[in-house]
């Protein structure tokens, strides 16, 4: 499909020192290679300087874009159209249960889609490859989606080189390019790209039935522990033991109260809520609305134009307060959002630094972010504790009880 001439994209957003330097280390790779750059630093925004630059320089090009997720798809379909001025007509979706008639300008696609999609339109002129989150498309068979003779390339990840495995040198190095730009946390500090930030994690006490429930488990966990210490196979029950335990913690009914109590604390600044459950995050989204805040929910549930509304809508300041169930955990650029209230979370810490990153982006009259972390039980305690030790740049952490300090 030819291109018409170049079109009149404009960035919304003045390039940072590093974005400029990061654009000539691109540059001088040959248009390829790999930026690292911390979560909330920018990397998308220099996606899009990336995107600028080469239409410039080749206006018939086209591009083939790759997320992991839906939620991110959603996330990059705003940016394209408000940071970067990317018209509806240039863009094309795939996947997610959308299927554009025909490729576009810019072609936005989940991963899985992209295996089949990207190829041919990679095939059937100049075209640049953009991999978000790139550590996530090193498997065998996620890197059929890369296959084609790119006129450039560019991966985006916080963390792109893989901790088990030999697979960015295998896969992603071959077909974007080296590492040519990393950009860590205290340079972002000491540029004033992420705010400081403060960690309130927050006791709610389980309730009766959930506290019998709990200690039930957790002597469950200690005899099956002791047989698994004898050579005993119970790997597996004993890790399903542990996965009921933390459910139990995971649903107490005291989150969602104790959540509202935190937003009520932050009228119209601008929150995000982050829950593991959809129906909890529905209830939490009618609660609050019923509490006259200016809320909205994103969450898979949702269909792909209200959840881009209510993402855009947020993101323009229509909204104060948004609810979500991991399908921000990566991408989203909201500088003005300064509160994040993690009602319930896995114990993964890669995802609670990047819900944290969701926060973390600076804006005009931003004094500092904080982040509430709701906890119901030891465990989830001690983990905090622990991530607290290694976690740099957070300027305090104070342990509550609904306000009163523990």
């Amino acid at each position: 499909m030819a291109m018409a001439g170049a079109p009149r994209w404009q960035m919304a957003a003045s390039l940072r020192t590093w974005q400029i330097e990061a654009l000539d280390a691109w540059h001088e790779q040959g248009d390829r290679g790999v930026a690292a750059v911390v979560t909330g630093g920018g990397k998308t925004i220099f996606a899009y300087a990336c995107m600028a630059d080469l239409i410039k320089r080749v206006p018939e090009s086209r591009f083939v874009i790759l997320v992991p997720t839906v939620a991110l798809q959603d996330q990059w379909a705003v940016g394209l159209s408000d940071d970067l001025g990317v018209a509806a007509s240039e863009l094309a979706l795939f996947g997610g249960g959308r299927k554009h008639p025909k490729p576009g300008r810019v072609n936005l696609m989940v991963i899985n889609t992209g295996r089949t999609h990207a190829p041919p339109i990679s095939a059937a002129g100049p075209t640049m490859l953009i991999v978000d989150e790139c550590h996530r498309v090193a498997s065998p068979i996620n890197a059929q989606a890369l296959a084609g003779a790119h006129i450039a390339t560019l991966g985006l990840s916080a963390t792109p080189e893989r901790e088990y495995d030999d697979l960015f040198s295998e896969v992603i190095e071959p077909a974007l390019g080296p590492i040519i730009f990393e950009y860590d946390y205290n340079q972002a500090r000491a540029d004033g790209v992420i705010s400081p930030f403060e960690l309130a994690n927050v006791a709610v006490d389980l309730d009766a039935g959930e506290r019998q429930r709990y200690d039930k488990l957790t002597r469950q966990i200690g005899a099956m522990y002791k047989r698994h210490q004898k050579g005993e196979d119970v790997e597996d029950r004993l890790h399903h033991l542990l996965r009921e335990r933390a459910r139990v913690s995971a649903s107490a009914h005291a989150r969602l109260p104790a959540a509202v109590r935190l937003v009520e604390q932050h009228r119209r600044e601008r929150v995000i809520v982050f829950h593991e459950q959809i129906d909890a995050a529905n209830i939490l989204t009618r609660t609050l609305a019923n509490r006259r805040h200016r809320v909205a929910a994103y969450h898979s549930a949702l269909g792909p134009a209200l959840r881009q509304d209510n993402l855009r809508m947020f993101k323009r300041g229509e909204i104060d307060v948004l609810v979500t169930c991991r399908a921000l955990d990566e991408g989203v650029n909201v500088p003005d959002a300064s509160v994040a209230v993690l009602v319930a979370s896995t114990s993964s810490t890669r995802q609670r630094i990047q819900r944290l990153g969701r926060v973390l982006r600076p804006a005009p009259g931003k004094r500092r972010a904080l982040i509430y972390t709701l906890y119901a039980a030891e465990p989830e305690a001690e983990r905090l504790r622990s991530e607290a030790e290694h976690l740099v740049g957070a300027e305090g952490v104070q342990w509550l009880r609904l306000g009163a300090k523990v």
